[in-house]
Formats: C-alpha cells, sequence, structure tokens
C-alpha cells in the first residue's frame, strides 16, 4: 500500500510540474499553445492531475481506516507510515486531503513521540517492538472517525470474458484435477 502511495506522489509532483510548464507557456499564441510538443494541454493535465488526486484520497481513506479501525492489529503499516513520513508532507495543505492527513500526521506524532523516547538509534525489531507497545496505549478518540469504507462492483459488459477462463485457470493450476494441456483452448497456461 505504501509503495503505491509513494509511487502516486511521484506521479502528482511530477504532474504538477507539467501543470506549471503548462501555465507557464500559457503567453505563447493559441495555435501553439493547443499543438504542443508531447500533445497535451493545460486542460488534459488538469484532467489527469484531478484523477490522480481521486486515486491519492482513495489510498490514504484506505489508510486511515486501517489506523482509525484496528491500529493494534497494523505495527508493519505503522512501521512503513514512519519510515516514508515524508511522502506525506505535500498534503498536508492541500483542502483535498488535510481531514485525511491530520488522523495520519497524528499518529505518526505519536509515534514519532515513542521513539524519540527510546533514544538512541534502535534496531526495526526494537522499532517494531515500540509500534506494537504504542498502539496498545493509544487513544483512538484521538483520531477523527470517517464513514467506513464501501466499494461497489461495476460490471462490465461481458464479465464472462474475464471470468470464465480465470476460473478455468484456477481450477486447473490449484486442483488435483488431470486436464490435457494441449487441448486446453480457454486460457493459456502461462496466466
Amino acid at each position: 500500500m505504501n509503495l503505491l502511495f509513494s509511487q502516486l506522489c511521484k506521479k502528482h509532483t511530477k504532474l504538477v510540474d507539467q501543470v506549471r510548464q503548462a501555465a507557464m507557456r500559457g503567453g505563447q499564441t493559441e495555435q501553439q499553445n493547443t499543438q504542443e510538443s508531447d500533445g497535451e494541454t493545460q486542460e488534459d493535465y488538469m484532467q489527469d492531475l484531478a484523477v490522480l488526486e481521486e486515486v491519492i484520497r482513495m489510498v490514504l481513506e484506505i489508510i486511515n481506516s486501517c489506523l482509525t479501525s484496528n491500529l493494534h492489529h497494523n505495527p508493519n503499516i505503522i512501521y512503513t507510515l514512519l519510515y516514508q513520513k515524508e511522502s506525506f508532507a505535500m498534503f498536508r495543505s492541500h483542502p483535498t486531503f488535510q481531514d485525511i492527513i491530520s488522523n495520519i500526521d497524528t499518529v505518526l506524532a505519536y509515534f514519532s513521540g515513542k521513539l524519540e523516547q527510546m533514544g538512541g538509534n534502535p534496531s526495526p525489531t526494537e522499532v517494531l517492538s515500540v509500534i506494537k507497545q504504542g498502539a496498545l496505549q493509544f487513544r483512538r478518540d484521538r483520531l477523527k472517525k470517517f464513514p467506513d469504507l464501501k466499494f461497489k462492483y461495476v460490471e462490465e459488459e461481458s464479465p464472462e470474458e474475464f471470468f470464465i477462463p480465470y476460473i478455468w485457470s484456477l481450477v486447473y493450476h490449484s486442483s488435483n484435477l488431470y486436464f490435457n494441456a494441449s487441448k486446453i483452448i480457454l486460457f493459456s497456461l502461462s496466466s
């Protein structure tokens, strides 16, 4: 999850730079502006940025849900968040993310304080131990409660094109049933 978040942060930074560059080129003539060298206009960049920010928000909501509902069961997420806490800095002042980042910041500040009390240069095992102990003492009422996450499956026009070959490939690879591999045409053996 955190690897995904860090990749999204990199993409966000790159896209924000592209939006700025496109805005600076806004002084060019209309014809030059509509035919940029990479084929993307400022509007395209803004649309991409909006979609990317929705995805980042969703990832942050998932992280937030892990922290608010089961903090003591997620010490590895806390460990990784502490390790990558600089990734969240760019979103603290962004209005789209401020509410969710506040919970993550609360958790990061609490556990950073616990680690500072340890002093020295603790090993990863010691850090994880402090996180586990701190998670048991952490008061969840310090976190703002958000509605439970709900995701909806939207069925494609022809879902059987994916599901039937996928299910049969699972049966083939996971069951103890014999199938003549040379006769299989429903799915590729590599899938």
